[in-house]
């Protein structure tokens, strides 16, 4: 009898209580998965934006210590999201070798209504059909339109933003903003009200 009662007690769990702990599980993935993945986006906009960043840097270091223009070139490529290039002025964007053109984090857009940087062709010219967004500095490490401008004797046109998005998530736009033609930039966020000096731009 106590022989029986103890093969009954260790045979497992029945029908109903493994249905329960599906259901248990089931309910925690569907509250945590959203959280997760809107933290993974989030993550991912933000590692975008830092090397964004950090690739405009390089541009203005390399244009300082070589002594003439460099730019950073982004551009979205189907199936690769967006991509950035770092190299001189007088190489064009068609020149550049596929293998310099680096992806930034999977998902990740170039807002087009909260960017304003300078947009090209694969020449390097504001004609035609521009497909690439581009910042340049000049050998002094300032924002310039062309490659032979001086600091302050460019166009306006030379400054701008970068503004990265992610599809998923919502009003949480990223930016990067080349504020003067000295070279100085910051990144932001995506503001609730919009900008009091241009009505529709809100990551300022």
């Amino acid at each position: 009898m106590l022989k029986g009662r103890a093969a009954t007690s260790a045979a497992g769990f029945t029908m109903i209580e493994m249905l329960i702990i599906m259901a248990i599980v089931g309910i925690f993935c569907a509250i945590v998965t959203p959280s997760w993945l809107m933290f993974i986006n989030n993550h991912r906009l933000n590692v975008s934006v830092d090397r964004a960043y950090w690739a405009m840097e390089l541009a203005l270091s390399n244009a300082k210590r070589d002594k003439i223009a460099w730019q950073t070139s982004f551009k979205e490529v189907v199936g690769k999201n967006v991509q950035v290039a770092i190299h001189p002025a007088e190489i064009t964007p068609a020149q550049v070798p596929p293998s310099q053109w680096k992806n930034l984090e999977p998902q990740i857009q170039i807002n087009p209504d909260e960017t304003t940087l300078l947009k090209v062709n694969e020449h390097n010219k504001a004609t035609g059909e521009k497909t690439i967004r581009r910042v340049m500095f000049n050998f002094r490490g300032c924002v310039v339109y062309n490659s032979t401008d001086e600091c302050g004797q460019t166009s306006l046109q030379a400054k701008g933003t970068l503004t990265l998005s992610h599809p998923d998530l919502k009003n949480s736009d990223r930016c990067i903003i080349v504020s003067t033609l000295l070279g100085h930039k910051r990144t932001s966020r995506r503001q609730s009200k919009a900008n009091p000096n241009n009505k529709e731009r809100y990551c300022y």
